[in-house]
């Protein structure tokens, strides 16, 4: 932090110059870092802060420089979790022979240390150090970061958190900084009475994307990735664009945006013909189409407002190009239409896919990709050929053709179908038929298709028993052809004194029992994709799990020799966070699958078999805590055990 970094924005710079004047002066109270949650100050933090700690002097003492310590306060329910936190960041260098430690660092390395049994002589640790040394390691020497001070469990008191981080300024001089969003502490009574006493500076982070953009792209992706990179710093001003316009100011949305459209791009780098960078080329122009969905989809989902199984009419493209063609029309004649009529009353308020239209596709063609919306949401693995397919569709013709199967049905609509000979009546509901058994059709539109067989017996007579039976036989047999159908059960309006009821009933049920197997493998698909993303990217996966109901099992269906391997080499560092997420999901909700209890109790029963003749290590400690976590969850979900 001795030179300001002059790439930044001049937001960040004021920051690092005032948390410079901070570690620089004598001081006896904290400095909180401010802003609302996912605006990037844990980014700020760990990408720019951090680094700069490490070359400012230590105020008292100018022979050292200060070392960073993070820790975060996500889920913690105890101050002794606190503690146990510091103890794992501060212990390595108690065992650091060429370095002396003081008291005031041992002492909360001890009490971290005394939570568990297994901790070991603590005298052991201790028996070296020097209570006054000139040379040894005081807390002085360290800049204690917590963060997500606003995020703490409901069984934890901010109060204590403050309390403290107010014993170590106020009596040991310490540099603390602690990151909130102090909207979600501002009702807590006990926050105002200790804050005042304990926070001396507040510094207000506002978001800024584009240097945001820079940093976490030429991190992440221009070393690993440089086709990708290069792409990124040429679509910059698009892509904030759309996050500027749509007031997106969340960075953990962008990053989620920017970690699935590299998948995306990596899949159809070399067959877009992406070698240089045209902007008039057809590559180019697809991958701009494509980079427009994968935004506009990321912004919406994070924000909550669609999901894989509540895509809101976004899938009806003929439905929205129309929609873009009206609003066209209405700009068209607007002001024509103004001076030819008075004022009215103001229209209704507009439709979720109007909004959508607006915010990113306002004088633009609309296209829809299931294989990245599957994708985005969640629901399904990105299907590269599925993509490619339909690009080339979309570029060759961008006029909406209906499929053979959807002409066929067009037809048979009424009126249209009154218009038709005989003979064509006939021959489309041929066609209808063998279309529906292929699995052709959406599942809603099944019913549809048996009425248009049984609806005019005078010209075709068919056994409506056998062909509602060939029809769910297609159904059954093409499962994987069909999508889930959020909305299925409430589409059965057949009366019950009507011809035929009895092989309608039976075909909508044969429809939900499909439709209801489909959403149990795509669950299941999704669980897997979770450990994947477990295994490769834990921020990903716990941001993932964070949107999820708490009682959904998502290790039901783990591999869990698969995860014990992946357990053995994962970093001690990471296991507490394991432990603290294990805790929080299953602290008010019950285990619901029986194969998800197994996984826990599997877990539980290999972390027992510690080693307990050799000396004691950090990643035993972290390993004891997460057991006692799993023995709690086993012994609250104890109807397992009785069967």
């Amino acid at each position: 932090m001795n030179d300001i970094n002059e790439n930044a924005s001049a937001h960040d710079q004021r920051m690092e110059k005032v948390i410079h004047n901070y570690l620089t002066m004598e001081t006896s109270y904290a400095l909180l870092i401010n802003g609302p949650r996912g605006i990037g100050k844990t980014f700020f933090i760990k990408d720019r802060v951090i680094q700069n700690i490490k070359k400012v002097k230590v105020f008292h003492d100018q022979r050292k420089s200060y070392i960073p310590v993070y820790i975060s306060l996500y889920g913690i329910k105890s101050i002794d979790e606190v503690y146990t936190l510091l103890a794992i960041e501060l212990i390595p260098w108690l065992k650091n022979k060429d370095v002396k430690v003081g008291l005031s660092v041992g002492k909360l390395v001890v009490r971290g240390l005394l939570n568990f049994k297994s901790g070991g002589d603590v005298d052991h640790y201790l028996k070296d150090m020097a209570a006054t040394s000139k040379n040894a390691i005081d807390t002085k020497n360290f800049v204690m970061i917590f963060d997500d001070l606003d995020r703490i469990s409901g069984t934890l008191e901010v109060g204590e958190i403050i309390g403290f981080v107010n014993s170590l300024v106020e009596h040991e001089n310490n540099k603390i900084l602690v990151i909130a969003d102090e909207e979600h502490l501002k009702e807590n009574k006990n926050y105002i009475a200790v804050k005042e006493k304990t926070i001396g500076t507040i510094i207000e982070y506002s978001a800024t994307t584009s240097h945001n953009y820079d940093a976490i792209i030429s991190s992440k992706y221009k070393a690993a990735n440089r086709p990708y990179y290069d792409y990124l710093v040429i679509l910059k001003e698009e892509i904030l664009h759309w996050f500027e316009v749509t007031d997106t100011k969340n960075l953990r949305t962008l990053i989620y945006f920017l970690q699935h459209f590299q998948e995306i791009f990596s899949r159809v780098h070399f067959q877009l013909n992406l070698k240089d960078y045209d902007p008039g080329s057809m590559g180019f122009k697809k991958l701009k189409t494509i980079l427009l969905f994968v935004l506009a989809v990321s912004i919406e989902f994070k924000k909550g407002s669609i999901s894989y199984q509540q895509q809101r009419g976004l899938n009806d493209m003929k439905a929205i190009n129309e929609l873009l063609h009206l609003a066209w029309l209405k700009d068209m004649f607007t002001d024509h239409l103004r001076s030819q009529q008075p004022q009215g009353p103001r229209s209704a308020e507009k439709s979720y896919k109007e909004n959508f239209l607006d915010a990113f596709y306002s004088g633009k063609d609309y296209d829809y990709y299931p294989s990245i919306f599957n994708f985005i949401t969640g629901g399904d693995a990105f299907d590269t050929e599925g993509l490619l397919a339909q690009l080339k569709r979309n570029f060759d013709d961008k006029i909406y053709r209906p499929s053979p199967q959807d002409m066929v049905y067009q037809q048979l609509a009424e009126p249209g179908v009154l218009n038709l000979s005989n003979e064509e009546y006939i021959k489309l509901t041929g066609e209808l038929l063998t279309y529906a058994v292929k699995g052709s059709y959406p599942l809603d539109r099944y019913l549809s298709v048996l009425y248009y067989l049984e609806r005019y017996p005078e010209i075709k007579q068919y056994d409506i028993s056998k062909e509602a039976a060939k029809l769910m036989k297609g159904v059954k047999g093409n499962q994987q052809k069909f999508q889930y159908d959020d909305n299925l059960t409430s589409k059965f309006g057949i009366e019950k004194d009507r011809p035929n009821y009895q092989h309608f009933l039976a075909l909508f049920r044969a429809l939900n029992e499909v439709n209801n197997s489909i959403k149990t493998a795509q669950i299941a698909s999704f669980r897997a994709d979770l450990f994947q993303e477990f295994k490769y990217d834990k921020d990903l996966f716990y941001q993932k799990c964070e949107e999820l109901n708490w009682d959904t099992p998502i290790f039901a269906h783990w591999d869990f020799t698969a995860f014990q391997e992946h357990f053995q080499v994962m970093p001690s560092a990471e296991i507490p966070r394991f432990s603290r997420f294990l805790k929080n999901r299953f602290e008010t909700a019950l285990i619901k699958e029986r194969l998800e209890y197994f996984f826990i109790e599997n877990l539980y029963n290999k972390v027992q078999k510690i080693d307990t003749t050799r000396e004691v290590t950090m990643r035993d400690i972290v390993i004891k805590k997460l057991g006692m976590v799993l023995n709690d969850i086993i012994e609250k979900n104890y109807t397992f055990k009785k069967v």
